[in-house]
């Protein structure tokens, strides 16, 4: 599953997958409300600003921070992202694909 970002959607990527043999889901264009991932990555982004503030970091060292901050999401915010699935969807749908609280 990918969402429409250009690389994603390139003739090459699409031929590329088909070699393959990689089925790609249909994904709306814009549809964070159905992407939980987003939910981890602004987790992510609010415990590094909790921790670090504005702090200047090398490459190096934001890459360690980045890996410290997935390893602190927490089991059950993963749970709750993944339970909340059938009702994302649920509201996608009644909104007519328009936005959603999630």
């Amino acid at each position: 599953m990918q969402d429409n970002a250009p690389g994603h959607s390139a003739k090459e990527t699409i031929e590329y997958f088909e070699e393959l043999g990689v089925c790609i889901m249909a994904w709306p264009a814009f549809s964070p409300d159905l992407n939980p991932i987003e939910s981890v990555w602004n987790w992510m982004k609010d415990w590094i600003e909790e921790k670090y503030g504005d702090q200047y970091m090398t490459p190096t060292i934001l890459r360690g921070v980045v890996r410290d901050a997935w390893d602190a999401v927490p089991e059950d915010f993963l749970n709750g992202l993944i339970e909340s699935m059938p009702a994302r969807c649920q509201a996608v749908i009644d909104a007519h694909g328009g936005a959603t609280k999630y």
